[in-house]
């Protein structure tokens, strides 16, 4: 009834224009601004509304003026005490210090948020805050509450339980910030979308950090924890307690854990547990790790939504990496997986949708459920002959896949392994692999050979690969040769072979990782380093020195003179040597694999020129030892007049003793090589690598060599020539072997050479 004579008391008002006549306190408490379940006023700057007990509630604050102003919220309304502060109330308003009255019990959802309060004051009769109430106050410097109140304190201008060990808030203005020292837990939310805290500093009194308690927090780039935390990273996907880093930091890049700290370590910014065993968290925007070879597992969840990493390594120490390990890394194009990996967990990979190609290590047996779903641009794939089991939607979504092997081993190959991939299935007859493509309706090609490929993500990692392959334990002495330059590289594959050790690759000034790792695995005490510092810079000996490796470095003033210290250590009285063209690759790797099963030193030579001086007296040094020798490579890399000049040096005549094996060009060079020493290759196998560059078939040429292989190296392009087709038909191998990936030697390629050996 109140109502109703109000409102045709205004409408009168409104009609003669008389409404302002009308006393402030009648409109204070009677005058209704809306129609809900609940009834809305206005006081001053205030909208409220009255409780059931009566007592009022701050709903909305509006600041008229242009400027902030600073805030005293009235204690009572028209004699209503005011109780509360309502959701939203001060939602984006221009404030400054705000003081909440006596009487005040509780603070609603996001009362201040966005708003630009530089200091909220907090009376003793204040009971519930909610955890919203200060978000995105941008300017808030400071939470003062009454000493008498028995819920909540301050320090440090943090929102505190009243003993002090909860942290509920802390203030939004400031860039780095410590929490206080009498902390031991976080609330849920109690860092929570806070958009200027770039770094945090949390004391060695905090315990345990929970749940959502750092969230959203645009800017945040270090946390710096102290030494008391012993529950700090947590997987709340599965239901383990513990921080989600991985929800809305976008920044967040470094984690740094006290020396002192009993459950958790750091190392380069990531988080692992104390010894170092498990990889607990690299920061969602971190862009380079460098895993410690402490380090056996990776947690799930470890790297999820990371979003700066491009490229990894994963040390060999590695034995596990759990599921939804890589989870949506949206920015990873590589990455190399540690030998003595067993499964590729479900989702490992899901969702990286920049990985262009992976190599799977020798050693998986099983690669589980959508572990590649999502990997769009994943083009080349190399799974080895260990894996026996793929399951369902392994490579869901991978449609730049557009061939793939699949090896024999595989006796498990789920129908919806692909997916919605569609490539060209390489494989044996009868296999799984034919079967899948049968029901899927994709082309089949089969390879009948046995068909291996050392691959990895790039020429290190590729003789990375290959070394694992040569070496299954231990070696104690490595050749390092350098991956950019073949000049000193290429007469190391003899010299290897002998020394029953790997060819590794360097850059100039640095180990890759990759040779690190394998350098390791190997335990190695000897290095030989190929070539002089122009190629492998001093710094590399230093690196191994440090590290109680001996270092042997073989090298002369140039490569025609390295090449004879080389041949040196290979044998002191050979009976037979390979001259090759110094200032190309592709005729001293045709010739490497049977060098080395000879023995045979590989000696360079210049097309037209005299015998360089070292070169000379090195073959005087051998004179009369020498009983044939082999220019390798037609007379447009070394002419008739060179090889005569190097056949008086041996006492031999050109033409007889020194033989000319070549053909028309590098392809037709490696047949005649394959050809005129077939005797030597006693292996079934043939090795493929390709004749565009150098580092995988050095690398190469030591497993083509050993023991156990004595196969021939095939140099190749894209495809066969007549030639190659011809050889292959008369050498019938039963094996093939691949240095490279499908990028350098295409599966198309493997089943033409599997089709011309039949």
């Amino acid at each position: 009834m109140k109502k109703k004579f109000l409102s045709m008391t205004l409408a009168i008002c409104m009609v003669f224009g008389s409404a302002s006549a009308l006393p402030q306190s009648y409109f204070a408490d009677n005058t209704s601004i809306s129609a809900s379940a609940e009834s809305y006023y206005k006081y001053g700057n205030y909208n409220y509304t009255i409780l059931s007990d009566g007592t009022v509630r701050i709903t909305m604050f509006h600041n008229k003026e242009k400027a902030a102003v600073n805030v005293t919220i009235p204690s009572t309304i028209n004699g209503r005490k005011v109780t509360s502060i309502g959701s939203s109330a001060f939602l984006l308003e221009r404030i400054g210090a705000v003081t909440i009255p006596e009487g005040v019990t509780s603070i609603g959802y996001g009362a201040f948020r966005k708003s630009t309060a530089t200091s909220i004051s907090i009376p003793s009769t204040v009971t519930k805050i909610d955890y919203t109430a200060f978000n995105s106050c941008d300017n808030l410097l400071k939470v003062v509450v009454s000493s008498a109140n028995k819920t909540y304190s301050s320090a440090n201008g943090a929102l505190l339980s009243k003993d002090g060990t909860e942290l509920k808030y802390i203030p939004s203005a400031y860039a780095v910030y410590t929490i206080p020292n009498t902390v031991k837990t976080f609330a849920q939310y109690a860092v929570y979308n806070n958009n200027k805290i770039q770094i945090l500093n949390i004391p060695d009194s905090v315990t345990s950090i929970k749940g959502t308690a750092i969230e959203s927090n645009p800017l945040l780039k270090t946390i710096n924890v102290g030494a008391g935390v012993t529950l700090l990273a947590g997987y709340p996907a599965s239901g383990e307690a513990g921080v989600d880093f991985y929800h809305n930091l976008g920044n967040f890049a470094q984690i740094n854990v006290s020396a002192s700290n009993k459950t958790y370590a750091s190392v380069d910014g990531a988080l692992y547990n104390k010894s170092k065993s498990t990889l607990l968290l690299c920061p969602k925007h971190k862009n380079t790790i460098s895993i410690p070879t402490t380090t056996t597992k990776i947690r799930s969840y470890a790297f999820k939504y990371n979003d700066a990493l491009t490229n990894l390594y994963i040390p060999n120490s590695v034995k596990t990496i759990e599921e939804d390990a890589f989870l949506n890394c949206k920015a990873l194009k590589s990455v190399i997986l540690p030998y003595g990996l067993k499964t590729l967990e479900s989702s490992v990979f899901y969702g990286c949708s920049s990985l262009a190609g992976i190599t799977i290590p020798s050693g998986v047996t099983m690669i589980k459920a959508s572990a590649f779903q999502g990997c769009s641009k994943l083009s080349t794939v190399v799974i080895p002959n260990t894996v026996t089991e793929i399951r369902g939607y392994a490579f869901e979504g991978c449609t730049a896949l557009k061939d793939l092997y699949i090896p024999s081993s595989v006796t498990t190959l789920n129908n919806y392994a692909l997916g919605s991939a569609k490539p060209v299935i390489y494989g044996k007859k009868s296999s799984q692999a034919e079967t899948l493509a049968k029901n899927k309706s994709l082309t089949f090609k089969e390879i009948s050979q046995n068909f291996t490929r050392f691959a990895g993500v790039g020429r290190y990692d590729t003789a990375k690969a290959i070394s694992a392959e040569g070496v299954k334990s231990t070696s104690k002495t490595v050749v390092l040769a350098s991956g950019l330059n073949y000049a000193d590289a290429l007469a190391g594959v003899p010299l290897a072979t002998k020394l029953n050790a790997p060819i590794l690759l360097a850059t100039k000034n640095t180990l890759p990782d990759e040779t690190i790792g394998e350098i390791k695995r190997l335990g190695a005490k000897t290095v030989y380093i190929l070539g002089g510092e122009g190629a492998i810079a001093g710094n590399v000996d230093t690196y191994l020195k440090k590290n109680n490796i001996k270092v042997i470095r073989v090298a002369g003033k140039t490569r025609y003179e390295t090449a004879t210290k080389i041949a040196a250590k290979v044998k002191s009285a050979p009976t037979e040597i390979f001259f090759v063209y110094g200032l190309n690759y592709a005729d001293a790797l045709s010739a490497s694999a049977v060098a080395a099963i000879k023995g045979a030193p590989i000696i360079y030579l210049q097309k037209n020129a005299d015998l360089d001086a070292a070169t000379a007296s090195y073959l005087k040094s051998v004179k009369g030892k020498v009983k044939n020798a082999y220019v390798i490579g037609g007379v447009g890399v070394i002419s008739d007049a060179v090889m005569t000049k190097a056949a008086n040096a041996l006492g031999l005549k050109a033409g007889s003793t020194v033989q000319r094996v070549f053909g028309n060009n590098r392809y037709s060079t490696c047949i005649a090589v394959n050809n005129k020493f077939k005797g030597s290759f006693t292996g079934k196998a043939v090795c493929v690598a390709t004749g565009t560059n150098f580092p995988d078939a050095l690398a190469g040429g030591v497993l083509a060599a050993a023991a156990k292989n004595k196969s021939p190296l095939l140099l190749a392009d894209k495809s066969l020539s007549s030639e190659q087709t011809s050889y292959l038909k008369t050498k019938k191998p039963t094996q093939l072997i691949a240095f490279g990936g499908s990028a350098a030697v295409p599966n198309s390629l493997i089943y033409n050479i599997g089709a011309a050996s039949k």
